[in-house]
């Protein structure tokens, strides 16, 4: 069974911007893709939809954000209902997205994919993707391989089956049938420093679980800071 204490522990604190870099990293990933206005936006893993709402109101896009968790979609409706742009927000999965192929002219995965089945959501990304669109991720990696007793560790820590290297990810986009493949590093992306960090609901219980999970988060981020980290990856479906 998928163990998902740790998405729990972020649906439960209602974490804005939980991805690593944080809104900052989103608004210099948009920057550097030159996303055009009135684009049709896919945000896979919305978590309380802060991305989705940016999106579809600084670029008067169409955005619609998914979610599987069902406390992160309460949230994330709520937000869209405050907001002038209206996103549409769906709870559905990244292995089966509930839409036609060809349909979006970008996708946005923000520490998503690495908690999926990478052999369904991938090729998923890429049907629903018009050609020529767009997609950018940004994926928990390991800098070197590691050992069987690490790797299991942190992929019982986050809940992930794998967790991989750079080039393990860039084969599986280039197997999917992505074309034009990029990876930056957080340092090579431009970000605000004051947007780096996500935003935590402390208003939230806060119960024994929780404070186990967030422990464990930390004890990770010692012992692996040189091996753990994340790349942003962007790239293309084919024009033909």
């Amino acid at each position: 069974m998928p163990n998902h204490r740790y998405i729990n522990f972020l649906a439960k604190l209602a974490v804005d911007n939980a991805h690593p870099g944080g809104h900052g990293l989103t608004e210099a990933i948009i920057e550097r893709l030159k996303i055009r206005e009135k684009s049709s936006i896919l945000d896979v893993g919305c978590g309380t939809g802060a991305t989705t709402v940016f999106l579809a109101e600084k670029l008067k896009a169409d955005v619609t954000g998914i979610d599987l968790h069902p406390g992160m979609i309460k949230r994330a409706k709520a937000r869209a209902a405050l907001s002038f742009s209206a996103p549409k927000i769906i709870q559905a999965s990244a292995e089966k997205l509930p839409f036609e192929s060809a349909c979006f002219d970008c996708l946005f995965s923000e520490s998503v994919t690495a908690f999926t089945n990478v052999s369904l959501s991938v090729p998923e990304y890429f049907r629903v993707l018009k050609l020529g669109g767009l997609l950018a991720a940004i994926e928990m990696t390991i800098e070197k391989e590691l050992d069987a007793d690490d790797k299991g560790l942190i992929e019982s820590v986050y809940g992930v089956s794998d967790v991989r290297t750079e080039p393990e990810w860039l084969s599986i986009w280039k197997n999917a049938g992505f074309v034009d493949m990029n990876s930056f590093h957080a340092d090579e992306m431009k970000t605000r420093s004051e947007d780096v960090l996500p935003t935590y609901n402390l208003t939230s219980i806060i119960d024994e679980e929780a404070i186990d999970v967030w422990l464990e988060h930390m004890q990770m981020m010692q012992k692996f800071k040189d091996v753990l980290t994340y790349r942003i990856f962007t790239m293309s479906r084919p024009c033909e």
